[in-house]
């Protein structure tokens, strides 16, 4: 056990947060289970702040094609086989940069997606009105400056321009300072997805308030 990380985490994040992730940690060592907690976030949710931020400058939406340019750069956390199913999708990437440097980015989505970093590789569903934010990344270098937030921000500003009702993501329930993270921003849980392993099939099930967002996932065909 790492204690230190327990530590840290009961003074950053409290003792009731700090409790669920280590339960959460103790049952998948038995089993695999799944509980993600499924957000929302429209334009009038938004920390003002984060609209207002003057390194909004710095970014712009990218074609998934355009973003090849920064494959060859390890830390950037990209590779030729993601941007290849973002392209043929259609999805989009909002990008901060320092210069010709790439700081942050988030991908964007209205069209079904598979979960790569999922047990089995299911595929996501929700309502195409809004798009879905996944592979969230800040580089090494610039974490800490709650830069991925002010893009997201954009991000959202931009896609409610251009006529869609929101963004929809979500976050492993476990993942205390990601959620802080979404909630501090303006996101709202709207529901729950979960998924257990039965014999040699992984069952995947979404709460009622997922509905309203046709959020839920389904296996991969076979």
């Amino acid at each position: 056990m790492d204690v230190q990380f327990y530590r840290d985490s009961i003074r950053h994040h409290g003792l009731g947060p700090t409790l669920y992730h280590a339960a959460y940690r103790a049952v998948n060592h038995v089993t695999n289970v799944v509980v993600w907690d499924a957000l929302v976030i429209t334009l009038d949710m938004v920390d003002q702040r984060y609209l207002l931020d003057q390194r909004r400058a710095q970014g712009r939406f990218v074609e998934a094609d355009a973003m090849r340019a920064y494959v060859d750069n390890p830390a950037n956390n990209l590779t030729d086989a993601f941007i290849d199913e973002a392209s043929a999708k259609g999805d989009r990437c909002y990008a901060l940069f320092e210069g010709e440097t790439l700081m942050s980015y988030g991908w964007y989505s209205t069209h079904p997606t598979r979960l790569t970093e999922a047990a089995g590789e299911p595929v996501l569903h929700f309502d195409p009105s809004y798009a879905y934010m996944y592979n969230g990344f800040t580089h090494p270098e610039y974490r800490g400056l709650r830069l991925h937030a002010v893009g997201m921000a954009a991000a959202l500003e931009e896609c409610t321009r251009e006529g869609l009702r929101g963004l929809v993501a979500y976050v492993v329930s476990s993942n205390v300072a990601s959620l802080k993270s979404c909630y501090r921003m303006g996101y709202q849980c709207f529901g729950h997805i979960v998924m257990v392993d039965v014999g040699e099939r992984h069952v995947w099930r979404a709460t009622p308030g997922c509905r309203k967002y046709g959020f839920h996932v389904e296996a991969a065909a076979s």
